[in-house]
């Protein structure tokens, strides 16, 4: 199963997260300090948590404590759900839940599931009626014209109405077994659709659910393990950095129980292999400093047991060697950063094979260096999002990919002393939080910027951030379905305005080894460019116009889409249902569309609208619109070393 849709809602700050969309690879959460992001993930452990144990639901600490004695007094807390997940199930899970239920269950369905503060999970299919109703005719051999009106039914009753019918009019009774088995069908379907799931259902959507397992800065390792307490711990009673340190060592490939055997040499034989195993895996992804070697060194220790008793207890430190400052220390005095990075993989190790987990990291590499933290990064995609979906938090800039801004949701809590019940919002429009929470994302896309523009092959200049996405998801679509995109080496660098590329031509033009400038409207008058170009710093070519490809007088980069499909994007990211034919004249669109609302708008709405429905929307474009940027995108390709 796959998680698409998580709410949190009467947990700790958060009142009423709004439903969030959940990525099918790795989901960012961004927010301030305090804002709710940790509350999130574990409220999302709770409904099906990794590690036994670890469920941690308790209404009297973790409702919210401003309404607690509130909601007391109108009914039993316990039943209150703070979590609610949506699955979206995979072949083998239709399969086994349509074997369980006793009717094939359509494509479409979804699974359900909450936990309340009673601890109790609850399941539940999500499915369209009308879509059992198909599947269920689809089941039994009917006559292409008896099928047919069977398949126009879009409800159970209309199907028992369509049974009874067919079974006064067939006057030979050849229907009588086939109609039968329509009925059993209509019957077991119905409990699925009116939630009163048998015990045979509820006990395989269970079974099938995915588990959370969840990672934060308190499961570290210690440096120093009591190998003997450790293995007679009973796993429910472990805290994080024990289990942590139980996953060790079964990562080493041995349950334990090797690094206590009597035989020296087989001891220090599983020591120094499993040291190795581990070695290798942290520094596939660990480039701060590569002289590093895992060292697990053995021994054995006195231990009080109580009541003046003591008792030998095999002990395990975990140590590393660096072999350029020729020293060995503890894994406890290493820097915070590697002990973090080293504890996860120790503790992912568990669970990398199993795709049914989901992982949930709490600020990961919150203590790593910037490049340390796109290594971690480099991990998510590498190791983590291949297999498994994965949620995070940060509040870092290096923990945000400028590239799939789609993948981010924005944590903010709106509490306030008159309005503690607004509580913490998530959100995946940049412009419905405060600044303070955007700025990971601002300052992602510039260092992305700062990256790319001086080592960058070719660099083409627009005017705005709106510019930026509809040139990166044409060229990134166009390229999908084999039409020519921009070509690679090209760093897209928005200024901010038309007002200020010439004086970012004047600035760096000259810095940098290509550039091509791409305006909005029409530039014939711009003499500060023509000055720029006459003074050799930018290249006369290289300078174009939307309008060179609209083939009007003035054109925007909106006037590339079609009107009726820009008008969508305006639309979804306004609330507002404005059709064509309520525009008034031939010029710009977004000159149209401001006329006719009689104020200015913020021309980026759209643009991120885009980004929240990226393929639904791209695939849907026209042949005119798809043509005018491969055209745009040929034409700027053809700069590309003049």
């Amino acid at each position: 199963m796959k998680l698409v849709e998580a709410h949190v809602r009467l947990y700790q700050n958060i009142t009423d997260s709004n439903p969030v969309e959940i990525e099918s690879d790795a989901t960012c959460l961004v927010g301030k300090n305090e804002s709710g992001k940790t509350t999130f993930l574990q409220a999302l452990r709770n409904l099906n948590p990794a590690h036994k144990g670890e469920m941690n639901l308790n209404a009297t600490l973790d409702y919210p404590r401003w309404r607690l004695k509130r909601d007391e007094r109108r009914g039993d807390l316990k039943d209150v759900a703070p979590v609610t997940c949506v699955f979206q199930m995979d072949e083998d899970d239709l399969e086994a839940i349509s074997e369980a239920a006793g009717f094939p269950v359509p494509s479409g369905a979804l699974v359900t599931a909450q936990r309340d503060y009673g601890r109790n999970l609850r399941v539940g299919i999500r499915v369209e009626e009308q879509n059992v109703v198909a599947s269920i005719v689809d089941e039994v051999p009917l006559g292409e014209d008896v099928k047919e009106e069977a398949r126009n039914c879009e409800t159970i009753a209309d199907l028992r109405g369509f049974i009874k019918r067919t079974r006064e009019g067939d006057a030979e009774k050849r229907l009588n077994n086939t109609l039968k088995n329509l009925s059993g069908l209509a019957n077991k379907a119905e409990p699925v659709l009116s939630g009163d799931l048998t015990n045979a259902v509820e006990g395989v959507l269970e079974k099938r659910l995915p588990r959370f397992f969840y990672f934060s800065e308190y499961s570290n390792l210690p440096g120093h393990l009591d190998l003997t307490r450790l293995l007679a711990m009973d796993e429910e009673n472990m805290n994080d950095n024990q289990r942590t340190a139980l996953s060790l060592l079964r990562m080493s490939g041995v349950g334990g129980e090797e690094f206590t055997g009597e035989n020296l040499e087989v001891r220090i034989a599983e020591l120094e292999a499993s040291a190795n195993a581990i070695t290798s895996e942290v520094f596939r992804y660990w480039r701060q400093n590569e002289d590093l070697q895992v060292i697990l060194v053995g021994s054995s220790q006195t231990v009080p047991t109580g009541n003046g008793q003591t008792a030998v207890h095999d002990q395990l430190d975990i140590r590393l060697n660096d072999t350029r400052h020729q020293v060995s220390t503890n894994l406890a005095r290493r820097s915070s950063g590697f002990r973090w990075f080293f504890s996860f993989i120790a503790a992912f190790s568990e669970f990398e094979d199993d795709s049914n987990v989901i992982v949930l990291l709490d600020e990961p590499g919150l203590n790593l260096h910037g490049r340390a933290q796109e290594d971690f990064l480099r991990f998510i995609e590498e190791r983590l999002a291949e297999r498994h979906q994965v949620l995070y938090t940060t509040h870092s800039p290096f923990m945000v990919q400028a590239s799939k801004l789609h993948r981010v949701r924005l944590l903010e809590d709106h509490s306030s002393r008159t309005d503690p019940d607004a509580g913490a919002k998530v959100s995946s429009d940049v412009t419905a939080v405060h600044g303070d929470t955007i700025f990971p994302l601002q300052a992602a896309l510039g260092y992305d910027l700062a990256q790319n523009l001086f080592v960058g092959g070719s660099n083409l200049v627009v005017e705005g951030t709106s510019d930026y996405v509809y040139l990166e998801a044409l060229s990134e679509h166009l390229g999908s379905v084999g039409r020519e995109a921009l070509s690679g080496g090209w760093t897209i660098v928005p200024v901010g305005g038309a007002d200020k590329v010439p004086t970012f031509g004047a600035l760096l033009g000259a810095h940098l080894r290509d550039i091509t400038v791409l305006l909005d409207a029409s530039n014939t008058g711009n003499q500060r460019l023509a000055d720029l170009a006459e003074e050799g710093i930018l290249d006369s070519s290289r300078i174009m116009t939307i309008a060179s490809i609209t083939g009007t007088k003035r054109a925007d980069m909106e006037d590339l889409f079609e009107p009726e499909e820009y008008l969508r994007l305006y639309n979804a990211a306004f609330g507002e249902n404005l059709t064509e034919d309520a525009l008034d004249g031939s010029d710009p669109i977004l000159r149209r569309i401001q006329r006719q609302r009689g104020s200015a708008f913020d021309h980026r709405r759209p643009s991120t609208a885009l980004l929240r429905n990226k393929a639904e929307f791209l695939d849907a474009l026209s042949d005119a619109t798809l043509d005018r940027f491969e055209a745009l995108f040929k034409k700027i390709n053809a700069t590309r070393g003049n």
